[in-house]
């Protein structure tokens, strides 16, 4: 029986959601050590009408098996029951140690064999022994990596500019060498290693899972323990360059690179906290500097600083005599998205961060796989973003558990950017009970993305982009796109009807026809179509259905938990000084999120930069100057505890059939000398001010019922009455 009504966790019996709690006014969930009951019969919609993003079904479809698998149901703002569903290794119990016959005992590591073709190996002869799990011996592995100077498969060189091309550590799987619709090179098996160290050297991706399907790994650490991830340094005046900044490294840490033997990159600059008051004695990011004060050498070909050693200045001195200047740093021409970047943003004796790699790779990969089940993982660092499930085309199923990613003991950071990414994928995403922290960006990151329309022709879209083995990528017959405009409006839906040409074959363009059968708005909608436009993928792209609960967020530079999808549920996580926020609903790279419950989350604490836009942030990116109309439809904000914000509590905007219940408030609006409203990147607030600490504008059909502020806060419910309709503030819930 598929048990479509209530919640099944594996190992853990966590707390069930609460209908109550979904309503907004009362209830709690079920005790943690309680196996979840069947929940009660859902409530009447809070937002009945239809929208678009409801193309998403509400579950997989696919069974469930007790004892593999894991599922996650509740109750989305629509009153439909939503179903997470991630699929375990088939014949393999999770509360059996080592199922019979179906397991294999690896032997232990010979003398003189490498990690690098021990694991491989170790892989190969569980498939060959049709065995569904797979034990590796406690051990600490330490991989060699690509040397410097070596291939990859399209014979790119592997070296400091070449990071992306590097080839991975390990890799799960085979690569597709055709179309794929459902992965085949390795299914069913659970790779437990015993509490294992997998020790990485060079800045590439560590594990690269491909092709795969119903695949745990569990029970082991990834390090870099050699690779500088970051460094500290302090800004000076540049002795060989009056007038502008240099960057001298502390002593402690060495300025060249023990991979390829030369200087260090410089790619990213943030300001460090590790003065006398600082409020972690081992330091971190200054979330008083908010996030507008660092600067990247990694966009539009920025010059590298030049390292000068030994100067007057300090030991280990790098020079941006090599750097754009256009009068920096107060000329907005001059900024590192236009190549122009330098240390003169900083003011001299700023002690600030240096990461030496953002983006060169992820500890794990995740691409064109069904079901992956990560579980006791202990991520310490990584030189780039920590897991990434989908970036370069995603099938479904993703789940990450009673992990840690998070900096050791004499670290400055964990990875160097994001700690989990998931775009482009089916959904059924689950990530709870772990820990993620001192990030270098967003600790999660949801998102669905837009692909872009190359031309149009009377009712056909032309789409170009480079070939991938994942046939769901971009449009197959029958799918059903959603349209929008540059500035996030949702033009209207079609279908996929004839799909001819090809991403792999000259000239490298797909002509989809657009069937507007049965939909009397979509031939005007399709008429009006034009390059400028964007188009989702609901059928295969949107990453709908994704859980993300009892998960501990502090102190990462960026946000705790971005989403950008439908379908979701954000519930009884802890968000501690995270720089950004500790969650955003944002649409800046896709499609805002809908049917979205944010519910008994405890909140403390945000940085500089959520005094403007809120602890909790529903806010679009106006484009080109023009802002968006509904981009956040049926949103739940219930039960959250938020408490020691700079600014506004929770920001709504561009939002409709929103309800904010049953939240407690306490000492929000701290800032008492900011501005009441801001003109940064997000517009202004008209009449409703920052100093709020719930702000509602560019919205309508909003509810706010029963929040509760204490302590030194204002109280004061922002609502600009110029930009909303149909906005109420009450005492209590009906």
């Amino acid at each position: 029986m598929e048990p479509s009504d209530r919640i099944v966790v594996r190992r853990a019996a966590l707390a069930a959601v609460s209908i109550g709690m979904l309503i907004g006014c009362s209830g709690g969930g079920n005790d943690a050590s309680t196996p979840a009951g069947p929940a009660p019969t859902p409530p009447t919609a809070l937002f009945p009408s239809p929208i678009y993003s409801e193309i998403v079904p509400p579950d997989a479809g696919l069974a469930y098996a007790a004892g593999a698998d894991t599922q996650v149901s509740f109750v989305a703002p629509n009153g439909r029951t939503v179903t997470a569903l991630v699929k375990g290794p088939a014949g393999v119990d999770a509360t059996t140690a080592c199922p019979g016959s179906s397991c294999l005992l690896m032997r232990a590591i010979q003398p003189g064999e490498s990690p690098d073709a021990y694991f491989p190996a170790a892989v190969q002869a569980a498939i060959a022994a049709n065995a569904n799990k797979l034990v590796i011996p406690k051990n600490t592995y330490v991989f060699a990596g690509p040397a410097v100077g070596s291939n990859n498969s399209d014979a790119t060189t592997c070296n400091e500019a070449h990071y992306y091309n590097c080839p991975p550590h390990w890799t799960i799987g085979s690569y597709p060498t055709g179309g794929i619709t459902t992965p085949n090179s390795i299914a069913d098996l659970d790779i437990d290693l015993s509490g294992s160290t997998l020790d990485f050297a060079a800045p590439t991706t560590g594990i690269w899972i491909q092709n795969a399907q119903r695949l745990r790994l569990e029970n082991f650490t990834v390090d870099w323990p050699n690779l500088r991830i970051a460094s500290l340094g302090t800004i000076v005046a540049d002795p060989g360059n009056a007038g502008h900044n240099a960057l001298v490294l502390d002593d402690a840490y060495v300025a060249t690179d023990p991979y390829t033997g030369t200087a260090v990159q410089i790619q990213a600059v943030d300001v460090w906290d590790d003065g006398p008051n600082a409020v972690n004695p081992q330091g971190d990011i200054d979330l008083s500097a908010g996030n507008s004060n660092e600067t990247y050498f990694i966009f539009q070909n920025a010059p590298q600083p030049t390292f000068v050693g030994k100067t007057t200045a300090g030991n280990q001195t790098f020079s941006c005599s090599s750097c754009n200047f256009v009068n920096s740093p107060t000329d907005s021409t001059c900024n590192m998205f236009a190549g122009c970047a330098n240390f003169d943003l900083f003011p001299v004796g700023t002690r600030v961060l240096v990461r030496h790699y953002t983006y060169n790779g992820y500890a794990i990969l995740v691409n064109w796989s069904n079901d992956v089940d990560i579980e006791n993982l202990v991520l310490q660092t990584g030189p780039g973003s920590g897991i990434g499930v989908g970036n370069a085309g995603g099938f479904r199923g993703f789940r990450l558990a009673n992990s840690s990613i998070k900096r050791a003991a004499g670290r400055l950071i964990s990875t160097a950017s994001d700690g989990i990414d998931v775009t482009n994928t089916r959904g059924d995403i689950i990530i709870e009970g772990n820990e993620i922290a001192f990030q270098g960006d967003d600790a999660v990151n949801l998102g669905s993305q837009f692909q872009a329309i190359a031309s149009v022709s009377s009712t056909t879209i032309s789409i170009t982009g480079g070939c991938e083995p994942d046939t769901a990528d971009f449009p197959i017959a029958g799918d059903t796109l959603a349209f929008f405009d540059s500035s996030l409006n949702y033009l209207g839906a079609a279908k996929a009807g004839a799909v001819s040409g090809s991403l792999c074959v000259a000239p490298l363009s797909l002509q989809v026809a657009l069937d507007c059968s049965g939909d009397s708005a979509c031939p005007a909608m399709v008429a009006a179509l034009t390059s400028a436009d964007s188009f989702l993928d609901m059928t295969q792209q949107a990453t709908g259905r994704f859980v993300v609960r009892n998960n501990n967020f502090h102190e990462n530079r960026g946000h705790g938990t971005v989403v950008n999808a439908p379908y979701g549920l954000v519930d009884g996580n802890t968000y501690y000084r995270n720089s950004f926020g500790a969650i955003a609903v944002g649409a800046s790279g896709g499609p805002g999120a809908t049917n979205l419950t944010i519910s008994n989350n405890t909140i403390s604490w945000p940085g500089l930069d959520a005094q403007y836009y809120g602890a909790i942030s529903l806010q679009a990116v106006p484009a080109q100057g023009v802002a968006p109309s509904t981009v956040f439809q049926k949103i739940l904000v219930s039960g959250n505890a938020i408490s020691n914000t700079q600014g506004p509590a929770l920001v709504t905007s561009f939002a409709s059939q929103v309800r904010i219940a049953s939240n407690t408030l306490s000492n929000v609006d701290l800032v008492t000398n900011q501005p009441g409203t801001t003109l940064g990147f997000y517009g202004n607030y008209g009449s409703a001010s920052t100093k709020d600490a719930l702000v509602v504008y560019t919205a309508d059909q909003v509810l706010l019922c029963a929040n509760q502020p204490s302590g030194a806060t204002s109280g004061v419910v922002g609502i600009d009455a110029a930009s909303t309709s149909a906005v109420s503030n009450v005492a209590s819930c009906p």
